[in-house]
């Protein structure tokens, strides 16, 4: 997952510029080192430690599926933030999307833009039913879901499920993946949006170290996952 950067005097200068820039954005949003856990549907029962910031999971795995124990899992957190997962299921047989085809005539990215709008509207809608709001969402983009092999299908989706959030009042809308998934899914997609990073490391500080060179997106790291070998849900650590 680690990403090569050809260094030059120009680069360097940008670079730097990045690295502030970024820094003073995760500042703002999670102050840097804290720590913190992201849970869903499969830890219902697990026992939540006390941390700086929590992020919950507002769907089931996939999109248009809900986590039933979000309310109950938020409860722990002071400083929420949430989630969402993200796909393109273009099947047929699907009927969320031949919904999303209603207005496009045909145009398969309008579809696939609809449908991840769609899928945002729904999660907003389901955090709200369980009385949950947060300002900070996060979209899951995993090729364990059904995606397109039209990677620019794939992004109109995501640019769907992003302007659904962001018009339901989330002032920030990041992406949770990995370099490599990310170029699967989206053929490198340098959109800019801040990144939350899924690692195999076992600490905090291992984590925090993929913070520079990592940012798929072309937007700020904010956050690392790791996972201590004792814990039985994910950490994570601010940038």
């Amino acid at each position: 997952m680690v990403l090569k950067r050809l260094i030059s005097i120009t680069g360097a200068v940008l670079g730097a510029s990045v690295f502030i820039t970024q820094g003073a954005f995760a500042s703002t949003i999670y102050a840097s080192s804290s720590s913190g856990v992201d849970v869903s549907y499969p830890n219902c029962s697990a026992t939540i430690p006390a941390v700086s910031f929590g992020i919950v999971g507002a769907t089931g795995g996939i999109v248009f599926s809900h986590n039933s124990c979000a309310a109950a899992e938020a409860k722990h957190f002071s400083d929420l933030s949430l989630y969402a997962n993200t796909g393109l299921n273009a099947s047929s047989s699907s009927s969320y999307y031949t919904q999303a085809q209603i207005g496009c005539n045909g145009d398969v990215r309008c579809t696939a833009y609809n449908y991840g709008f769609n899928a945002g509207k729904d999660a907003l809608s389901y955090a709200n039913s369980q009385g949950l709001s947060s300002s900070k969402w996060w979209l899951d983009v995993e090729t364990g879901n059904t995606w397109n092999k039209d990677t620019l299908q794939n992004q109109k989706s995501l640019q769907g499920e992003y302007d659904a959030l962001t018009a339901g009042g989330a002032t920030t809308v990041g992406v949770y993946s990995t370099t490599t998934q990310w170029q699967s899914i989206t053929g490198s997609w340098q959109n800019t949006w801040p990144s939350w990073g899924a690692t195999t490391w076992t600490t905090a500080s291992q984590a925090q170290s993929y913070c520079t060179g990592h940012q798929f997106t072309g937007g700020p790291s904010l956050l690392m996952q790791y996972r201590a070998k004792q814990s039985k849900i994910d950490q994570d650590v601010a940038c």
